[in-house]
C-alpha cells in the first residue's frame, strides 16, 4: 500500500508539471490551558496542538490528485511522551464533490469532504526514555475522509446562527500506539473517528458563545479512544469581521468552554469533567 501511495504521488507531481500549479495550506493551532485534560485531576497544565499541511493543486490534470506534506504535532508542560512529540510525513488527498450543487444548508458541506492517504513518522520531544520502555510504534500508514466546513461564518448574518463541524474517519495501521497499552493481538489495525461540532449565536464585537461536543470512537477498547465531550463554551473573535484583516488572522480566536466528559468504553478512573481556555487559528480552511 505505501508503494502504491509513493507512485500516486510520483503521477500526481508529474502531472503537476504539466499545468498551472496552485499551492494550498491548511494549518490548525490550539494552545490553552487545561485542568485535566480528560487524563488526570491533577493536569493542570498548557498544551499545544498544532496540524498542518502544505500541497500542491494542478488546474489543469487527468488525475486531481493534490500531494502534500504534513506534520501533527502536540507540546506540553505535562512531561508525558504522549503530549510531546510531532509526526511527519506526506500524503495525497482527492477533493471529488467540489463542484457539488447544494440544495440547502443540511447538505452544502459535501463539497468540503476530502478523501486522503498519509505516511508518517513521529519524533518523541520529551520523556523519550518511558517511550523507549512502552515500545511506541513511530511509523504509520493511515487511509480515510476529513471535513471542514462553517455555517454562517464567513458572510455573516447576525440575526442567525452559527456552525462549524469537523470530522476525521481513517484506516490507521499503528496509530503510534505504545505495546505497553496492551492492544488486543498486540496491533492497531482499526478505525479512528473523530467528530467535533459547535453550535452558537453572534453577537457584537466578535462575542459567540456556543454548545459543542468532541466525539472520539475507535475499534480498540481503550479509554482514550472512547469518549464524548460535551458543554458550553464562548470564543471572541476580535478580526472576522474587519474589513481586509491579516490573513493569518482572520480566523484567530480567545475561548473557554465548560466540559462535561463521558466515556464509552473503558473508564480507567479517568476524570469526568474539564475546565479550558486559550488560543485558536485556522488557516486554509
Amino acid at each position: 500500500m505505501k508503494r502504491f501511495l509513493t507512485a500516486l504521488m510520483l503521477i500526481s507531481c508529474f502531472s503537476c508539471a504539466f499545468g498551472a500549479v496552485v499551492p494550498w495550506a491548511d494549518i490548525w493551532t490550539n494552545t490553552g490551558y487545561l485542568t485535566t485534560n480528560g487524563e488526570s485531576n491533577n493536569f493542570s497544565a498548557f498544551l499545544l496542538r498544532s496540524e498542518g499541511k502544505v500541497g500542491l493543486r494542478a488546474e489543469e490534470s487527468i488525475i486531481p490528485l493534490e500531494p502534500y506534506v504534513a506534520y501533527y504535532g502536540v507540546l506540553s508542560q505535562d512531561k508525558n511522551y504522549w503530549n510531546n512529540n510531532c509526526a511527519y510525513g506526506a500524503g495525497l488527498r482527492l477533493m471529488p464533490f467540489t463542484s457539488y450543487q447544494s440544495t440547502d444548508w443540511t447538505n452544502e458541506w459535501i463539497k468540503d469532504l476530502k478523501l486522503f492517504s498519509e505516511v508518517l513518522r513521529m519524533s518523541v520531544l520529551n520523556d523519550k526514555a518511558t517511550a523507549d520502555v512502552d515500545k511506541i510504534k513511530t511509523s504509520d500508514f493511515r487511509v480515510g475522509v476529513d471535513v471542514w466546513h462553517e455555517w454562517n461564518l464567513k458572510e455573516i448574518d447576525n440575526k442567525a446562527p452559527w456552525a462549524e463541524i469537523w470530522g476525521n474517519l481513517s484506516y490507521r495501521q499503528t496509530s503510534f500506539f505504545a505495546e505497553a497499552n496492551n492492544f488486543p493481538n498486540n496491533q492497531f489495525n482499526t478505525y479512528l473517528l473523530y467528530l467535533q461540532s459547535k453550535w452558537g449565536m453572534h453577537f457584537d464585537g466578535g462575542i459567540r458563545p456556543y454548545v459543542c461536543s468532541y466525539l472520539t470512537y475507535s475499534g480498540v477498547p481503550k479509554s482514550w479512544l472512547n469518549s464524548f465531550y460535551y458543554g458550553l463554551g464562548l470564543r471572541v473573535e476580535p478580526f472576522r469581521e474587519q474589513k481586509d484583516p491579516p490573513e493569518m488572522l482572520k480566523k484567530f480566536k480567545m475561548f473557554l468552554e465548560v466540559l462535561g466528559i463521558s466515556w464509552l468504553k473503558e473508564n480507567e478512573g479517568r476524570p469526568s469533567s474539564d475546565f479550558r481556555f486559550g488560543v485558536d487559528f485556522t488557516f486554509g480552511r
